[in-house]
């Protein structure tokens, strides 16, 4: 094994209101126990900001094999906005210092599809443990989607993830296409979502090594929380599209936003919280990956959903309204009928009950003629608007 410890750092978008730091286990059925530990974020300055913290490394190694690659550690990070990093030490038999930057970032990209591939039962195992066990409060999820109970079924779109390397003294040339940034000191951003730092790689020295790379991945974090709820918003429009009959209701997206823009905000005030050295690494990772820029672009689209579900309601409506002023209107010929009768029998006292019923049902028949036809008219006038 060489002496370059290889992190991958996922972020998944799960929007919940709240996480109860009160449990101290979640039974996995079939795979055990995991415990949990509080934590903090360790880059944070400021105010103390929490995190339950999972170590579920020997869970992988049983349950994960990769050729030439060694799992070091394995941790899960739930942070106190609606998004959960999960965090992957590893170790490869190649020497990755002999490998250009380009040859490095093709490695990481093949490591991390088979990881995904093999680890996706184990986290969707865990992560419906935490849901069951209450770890994880008012769970948000867009309308026209699944219920807050099926809630591990992220759209693989949704999640992002970053690439460190550490080492002691990085060789790797950055991309030209990288912009020259102010750093923090020790981290050098080759492209983006790819890290070199200058650190001890060693396997003891793996909790500083998160701390390390916090701004990274608070930034990836975020780009994750936009970038789900976008892909929610096209699931929405798309079955706006197909006029698709489904919970598609503009008072509980707009509670979905809410959440989501929580979220958001409350990670983008690791700007102001992290100390200065950690600060600079995050601004410079949230410029190189576009962040703001995807928050523009998904403010723009989630307007455009709200709009189309103001308009689609609008549309339900007047539907509703029609069927029921149709009702209204049978209920009405009925209720006339009755009263004809009632008339008829007050009336002709002295004439033969089929004489009556013959007559109240001619007139009855003729009001209800007349009313159809008015209907009807009125539904074309509709469908030609």
């Amino acid at each position: 094994m060489t002496d370059v410890l290889h992190v991958q750092t996922r972020a998944y978008p799960l929007h919940y209101a709240s996480i109860d730091r009160m449990l101290e286990t979640v039974v996995v059925p079939g795979r055990g126990e995991i415990d949990l530990v509080p934590g903090t974020l360790g880059s944070v300055a400021y105010n103390f900001e929490e995190t339950i913290e999972v170590d579920f490394t020997e869970l992988a190694r049983a349950a994960i094999s990769l050729p030439d690659v060694t799992i070091v550690s394995c941790r899960i990070r739930v942070l106190a906005a609606g998004a959960v990093l999960v965090a992957y030490a590893l170790r490869h038999r190649a020497d990755l210092r002999e490998l250009d930057v380009h040859t490095l970032v093709a490695l990481d990209a093949t490591t991390n599809r088979r990881l995904r591939e093999a680890d996706q039962d184990l986290l969707g195992d865990i992560m419906a443990a935490a849901q069951r066990s209450g770890l994880l409060g008012h769970v948000m999820v867009p309308p026209g989607g699944t219920e807050a109970a099926d809630w591990t079924e992220i759209d693989p779109r949704a999640v992002r993830y970053n690439c460190h390397f550490i080492t002691r003294d990085p060789a790797w040339e950055p991309d030209g296409r990288v912009p020259g940034l102010a750093l923090g000191p020790h981290c050098q951003i080759l492209l983006p979502y790819t890290y070199a730092w200058d650190g001890d790689p060693s396997q003891d020295a793996v909790e500083n090594i998160l701390t390390m790379l916090e701004p990274a991945d608070i930034a990836v974090a975020q780009q994750s929380v936009l970038v789900g709820a976008s892909v929610g918003g096209i699931r929405i429009l798309t079955k706006l599209a197909r006029a698709t009959p489904g919970r598609l209701e503009g008072p509980e997206f707009r509670r979905f936003l809410d959440g989501v823009w929580a979220d958001y905000h409350h990670l983008d005030a690791y700007r102001v919280e992290s100390g200065q050295d950690h600060r600079a690494t995050y601004l410079a990772a949230r410029e190189t990956i576009g962040l703001d820029g995807t928050h523009e672009r998904a403010e723009r689209l989630l307007s455009h959903v709200h709009a189309s579900l103001l308009a689609e309601a609008s549309l339900r409506s007047e539907g509703l309204d029609r069927r029921l002023n149709r009702a209204a209107a049978a209920l009405t010929v009925v209720a006339s009928a009755s009263f004809l009768l009632d008339i008829a029998a007050f009336l002709l006292p002295d004439v033969s009950g089929q004489t009556k019923v013959v007559t109240v049902s001619g007139v009855t028949l003729l009001a209800a003629g007349v009313l159809g036809a008015i209907i009807s008219w009125s539904g074309e006038r509709t469908a030609a608007r």
